[in-house]
């Protein structure tokens, strides 16, 4: 379209359009004149030619004539401005050369070439009102004036005004059309043209103007009005000439009534306000009037044609429409009878080559034929599957029962070519039910797609694996047994020990092994608890409230996940009561609380909520962990499965728990929904009938949660970072398994320091600030895992330098090659040698020196001289320091009593706290204390918090209450440490205490 204007035709004419003749021959009118009918004429005879060209290059009909109307405009339009210019006396001669122009400009607007291929030859639309309009204007304001007032027409104003109101229409239809186009093609065409009608517009009303006696600064352009028409028909031409063959524009209905409306309404308007305020153009003649009212009759009569021929072409197409909806239903019938003719011949006999039990059924699920498998497994007649729906055939708590209730699931098997495979149960027509596997395949057909369904029975498949389920869980179950003895043994002998033991590392130790030993005797517990529920489900059911159930599991899992920093919100209401086995319900909420724990990083949000719903308690135990992904969550509560996905892999675990908690949930019929998004976190939903409340609850038994929770948590490790006194190298050890990181930190201890870290983020943070000899990392780490710590480590200036040793279970050799190709400096995989772990730590180091004891030789001599000096003045220092140690540890020592003593009541008091009342920084405070006491901050807290404790059960005071007071939260945490420090419970301590006073 842009070519357009820089067609060298176009500038041309932009030249003689815009070229100032009026200042050029300023005083010799004769000239200008000539010259401005020369420019007239060659602008025409351009127009004419490019006109002409953009007629004979169109491919469409309408468009075609559309320009030879143009093309007649054009010529009429030169004339009438020929005249204008030579004769400017010959004013009758001039209106009808306009009028002549104005004819064909109506024709080819209503032409309307962006609608229609080829030209409408029912004139009734809009051309003949409209020329029928333009011809009544002509007589009401050129030939009646001419004819009864020829000194009025004489003033040129009646025929400046029909000038004015026949352009003004001329300009509105063009705006329609403009509005109308959908494509810039046509906006451009009709835009320009639309610039040519407002022109001519504004050159009748200055010529209004002039002839009023009212001069405008406009008047000056009077010649470049006269010649702007052309211009613009000559762009608009060249526009057509970019496109032979335009799009169309999208259809759209002109009322012609309203058309008519307007122009009866326009001329009657004019006519009313003239015969009242005697304006110009009146004539004081009747016929004025007769043609106004001839011409509002006519109006009137063909508006009644043209509703009549509506009416009559709406009736045809009524009919028509009746014809067609009956021929329609015709060929429905028709088709309906062929379909069946198909259905009982070609697709019958498909499925009754096959031995399997086969249904075609339509997309609505309606069965279209059986065969005679599928009539001998459902024990039905043919007759009585036809026309039935599939979903009667399979439980109603199957989902194949719903599966053609919704379009999606035909949606899904169409786009699928494998078709679908789903394990479910089917109804005979006795009732009972069987296992079978449905095979579904869509069928294209020409007329309507089928889906052919295989039903596989698994009756014998399934008992052939329960059979070995049986056989499973009794070789499970005997082992278990065989286990607990040893485990038993074992456990007793590490408690004998750690009651005999004085030695700290060897108590650590020793409670590490007997935490790992109970949690192999937690394993064969479930394990037996899974074979004795297939066994014997029976369940020792009692009405118990809710909130009395989840009393003890809130507590000791609040500890647990205050101790792996997350939050823990339970909110459980006091007026919910179910009917349960009470240690069954506590190994769900354990083994759900547990799992919800161990796989949520720290800084995550563990929320326990209860609410009610009609009759049914929903408990929500919602996290914020990793989440188990969409191909997981199915599989995820049968025995010995577990999410296939990176970051459940690197947590241990062996799948048994949550397939407790399912056998559990089905022995008291209640259900367990899963809810979770990779990432996400996951919420797992308990749904359990109400209870009718009751006066007395029923007592709990013993409780579990005590002694399996002993087996998860963690003895609290504040000094995440502890570097030994020694004069050794230092060594990063990233692993986040406790007991893992305890073991390494025990066999690198022997010969260096070391540095702990969790997680592979703070590894990378420790390493980067305290710049260590050696890493020693675990691939398998929750968050970012070894290989992305190994290549950061490399990747940054800082830490690029630093020896890197793979420590992992992962021995296979593509990890290993992984390892490798990102610069591990060794790998070793689990169990490793201690021997073997030290000596490779001690090679790398001890090449690691060397390499840097190349590049400082030359510097060797100086460096000796300024160690010496460094040497004296260290020396030195250390002997004045020696002098007033004891009065500063006593300063130190009578300041951290003293917060203490402030602070202890609030149950939050940890080392963040305390360092920040002593001014000290957590690091540097762990260090002091452990320097001077030999315990860490929590530990001493915790004996300040107990010795306050000893002086106030003496009192007789309620324990819960002392619990409280002295800065513990839970009442059972402060038991346990009460009676691991003092070897007693608080009320045997409190009785011993009575009773020495009862003897004094």
């Amino acid at each position: 379209m842009q070519s357009a204007y820089k067609n060298p035709v176009v500038i041309l004419s932009f030249l003689l359009t815009f070229l100032p003749y009026s200042i050029f021959l300023k005083g010799i009118g004769a000239y200008q004149n000539i010259l401005l009918m020369c420019a007239l004429i060659s602008l025409q005879i351009i127009a004419l030619i490019t006109i002409n060209l953009a007629k004979n290059s169109t491919q469409s009909k309408s468009l075609k004539l559309f320009w030879q109307y143009l093309l007649m405009v054009t010529f009429g339009g030169g004339l009438a401005n020929i005249v204008l210019i030579v004769f400017p006396t010959l004013y009758l001669l001039q209106d009808f050369l306009s009028l002549f122009s104005y004819f064909f400009i109506f024709l080819a607007i209503e032409t309307n070439p962006h609608l229609k291929e080829t030209p409408v030859n029912k004139y009734s639309g809009g051309r003949v009102p409209a020329i029928f309009f333009v011809v009544v204007c002509f007589s009401y304001f050129i030939l009646l004036p001419y004819e009864f007032s020829e000194l009025q027409y004489q003033s040129r104003q009646p025929s400046v005004m029909f000038h004015l109101f026949i352009t003004g229409l001329i300009g509105f239809r063009l705006l329609i059309s403009f509005a109308k186009s959908t494509t810039t093609y046509w906006r451009h065409l009709y835009g320009m043209l639309l610039c040519g009608a407002l022109i001519i517009f504004s050159d009748n009303l200055l010529n209004f103007f002039e002839i009023r006696e009212q001069q405008s600064i406009f008047s000056l352009f009077n010649d470049v009005f006269i010649l702007l028409p052309f211009l613009t028909l000559i762009i608009a031409s060249k526009i057509s000439l970019t496109d032979n063959n335009p799009a169309i524009s999208q259809q759209y209905e002109v009322n012609s009534e309203l058309y008519m409306l307007l122009l009866v309404l326009g001329i009657l308007s004019l006519h009313l306000l003239g015969e009242h305020y005697q304006l110009f153009y009146r004539t004081n003649h009747y016929w004025q009037s007769v043609i106004v009212l001839g011409w509002f009759s006519s109006a009137v009569v063909f508006v009644a044609l043209l509703s009549r021929k509506k009416r009559k072409a709406y009736q045809q197409l009524k009919l028509q429409l009746h014809d067609i909806k009956h021929q329609l239903s015709g060929l429905k019938k028709q088709n309906e009878s062929l379909n069946k003719a198909i259905i009982y011949s070609e697709n019958k006999a498909i499925v009754n080559a096959s031995n399997n039990a086969i249904l075609t059924v339509s997309k609505t699920g309606k069965i279209l034929s059986a065969n005679p498998s599928a009539v001998q497994v459902f024990q039905l007649l043919e007759q009585d599957l036809i026309d039935s729906s599939v979903s009667t055939l399979f439980s109603p708590d199957d989902k194949m029962h719903y599966f053609f209730d919704y379009h999606s699931n035909v949606y899904e098997l169409q786009r699928k070519e494998q078709g679908l495979t789903l394990e479910c149960k089917a109804i005979r027509s006795d009732k009972s039910e069987f296992p079978v596997q449905v095979e579904l395949q869509w069928a294209d057909r020409q007329e309507s797609p089928l889906i052919v369904i295989t039903f596989i029975n698994l009756t014998a498949r399934k008992l052939a694996e329960k059979q070995a389920l049986e056989l499973k869980d009794k070789f499970i179950a005997n082992i278990s047994h065989e286990f607990r003895t040893p485990l038993t043994i074992i456990n007793g002998v590490l408690d004998r020990y750690l009651q005999h033991t004085e030695s700290r590392q060897e108590q650590q130790e020793l409670t590490t092994a007997k935490r790992n030993g109970l949690r192999l005797v937690r394993m064969v517990e479930q394990l037996l608890e899974l074979s004795r529920l297939n066994d014997n489900p029976k369940m020792s059911l009692a009405i118990y409230r809710l909130e009395t159930l989840m009393q003890m599991p809130g507590d000791s899992f609040t500890r647990l996940a205050k101790q792996s920093q997350l939050a823990f919100n339970i909110n459980i209401p006091a007026d919910l009561w179910l009917e349960c086995d009470a240690q069954a319900f506590e190994k769900i909420i354990f083994n759900l609380l547990s799992n919800a724990i161990k796989y949520t990083p720290a800084g995550g949000t563990i929320n326990v909520n209860a609410y009610q719903e009609k009759d049914t308690i929903i408990l929500d135990i919602i996290d914020t962990g990793i989440g188990i992904s969409k191909t997981s969550q199915d599989k995820i509560f049968d025995r010995f499965q577990r999410a296939d996905d990176q970051e459940n892999q690197a947590i241990f675990g062996v799948g048994i728990g949550l397939s407790l908690v399912n056998e559990l949930v089905k022995a008291h019929h209640w259900r367990i929904n899963l809810v979770s998004e990779y990432n996400n976190g996951s919420k797992f939903s308990l749904s359990i009938p109400t209870a009718k409340p009751i006066t007395k609850e029923a007592a709990l038994p013993y409780s579990i949660s005590e002694e399996e929770l002993a087996s998860i948590l963690v003895e609290q490790n504040e000094p995440k970072k502890h570097i030994q006194d020694k004069d050794q190298q230092v060594v990063l050890i990233i692993e986040d398994n406790i007991d893992m990181q305890s073991h390494i930190k025990q066999v690198v201890e022997q010969a260096h320091h070391c540095i702990l870290a969790s997680s592979g983020e703070l590894g990378l943070s420790i390493a980067q600030e305290y710049i260590p000899d050696l890493i020693v990392c675990d691939i398998m780490l929750t968050g970012i895992d070894g290989f992305e710590v190994l290549k950061q480590l490399k990747e940054n200036d800082i830490t690029s330098h630093i020896p890197v040793i793979l420590l992992t279970a992962r021995s296979d050799l593509d990890s290993r090659l992984h390892g490798l190709n990102l610069h591990a400096d060794d790998y070793l995989s689990k169990p490793f040698n201690q021997q073997e772990l030290l000596v490779r730590i001690d090679n790398l180091i001890q090449n690691r020196e060397n390499l840097q004891q190349s590049h400082l030789n030359k510097f060797k001599a100086i460096q000796t001289s300024e160690r010496k000096a460094a040497s004296h003045e260290k020396a030195s220092l250390l002997t004045s320091e020696d002098n007033v140690i004891d009065s500063v540890e006593e300063v130190f020592l009578e300041k951290l009593e003293m917060t203490i003593a402030q602070m202890y009541i609030n149950p939050e008091l940890g080392i963040t706290q305390l360092a920040q009342n002593m001014a000290m920084s957590e690091r540097q405070l762990q260090r002091k204390i452990k320097v001077i006491l030999g315990t860490t901050p929590n530990n001493f807290i915790k004996e300040f918090r107990l010795k306050k404790a000893q002086e106030l059960l003496k009192s007789g005071a309620q324990i819960g209450r002392i619990a409280l007071d002295v800065g513990f939260s839970s009442q059972t945490y402060f038991g346990r440490c009460f009676k691991e420090t003092y070897h007693c419970t608080p009320k045997q301590y409190q009785q011993k205490c009575a009773n020495e006073s009862t003897d004094l």
